[in-house]
């Protein structure tokens, strides 16, 4: 027995409790909250509007699907009909690709074996003789600067795959109203004029290039002098 008197030994001492993890500082917990809100609400808004480009239809995908030849010639035609439409040309409201949809690959008259055709045309095909050239210049001396000759030019070398620059270059008469070798050669000042002239020079540079039926296609007739008259009083299939 202990004395009496003698002091209780002392209480065992108690484990320290471990320090409290620290806490991440709210700022950055707001900010990650805030980023992932902000991806959720693109991500809901950007969804849609790719779902919808996807399920927009390509120009003439009634002539047969992307894996057939014409299908793949028309999705090659349109992709460079839309880089020269960047320029921003347009001639009474239509832009290259709306005319050459609705004048070439909406109309029935236009077979695929002719679509097929335009994309292995050749520059030299289409080349005015270096005579020719020569007048045009004379007669019209800024004629590849003329909105008119880049739109003519853009959209024929997007239908054929030519390089629009050597086009412009071998047929400064493009989008010209007339012909090199007659007294009629001009740059038609009217939009309707213009638009016409574009469209006739379209089909019929690749008439002379060999694509046979162009014109008739357009203008219901096949004839060059024919179908530029029809064009000009603003008759076609179009």
């Amino acid at each position: 027995m202990d004395p009496i008197g003698r002091r209780p030994s002392a209480l065992p001492s108690l484990p320290t409790a471990a320090p409290a993890e620290t806490r991440p500082a709210a700022a950055p917990v707001k900010a990650a909250a805030t980023n992932a809100v902000s991806q959720l609400q693109r991500s809901s808004f950007e969804a849609p509007v790719a779902k919808a480009a996807a399920a927009q239809p390509m120009p003439g995908a009634w002539r047969g699907g992307p894996d057939t030849p014409v299908g793949k010639a028309i999705a090659g035609m349109v992709e460079r009909m839309r880089a020269s439409d960047a320029s921003g040309i347009k001639i009474k409201g239509d832009t290259m690709e709306s005319l050459f949809t609705r004048a070439i690959l909406d109309n029935k008259h236009v077979s695929n074996d002719q679509l097929l055709a335009i994309t292995q045309v050749k520059l030299d095909q289409l080349a005015t003789s270096p005579e020719d050239r020569a007048k045009v210049l004379q007669k019209v001396p800024n004629a590849r600067e003329l909105p008119v000759h880049k739109f003519t030019v853009g959209m024929l070398a997007a239908a054929t795959g030519i390089d629009p620059k050597a086009l412009s270059e071998a047929c400064p008469d493009l989008g010209l109203t007339g012909a090199p070798g007659t007294p009629l050669l001009y740059a038609a000042k009217t939009e309707r004029m213009q638009r016409s002239t574009a469209l006739h020079d379209f089909t019929d540079y690749l008439r002379g290039a060999g694509v046979k039926g162009m014109n008739k296609a357009v203008w219901g007739v096949e004839n060059r002098i024919l179908s530029a008259a029809v064009s000009a009083l603003g008759g076609g299939r179009y």
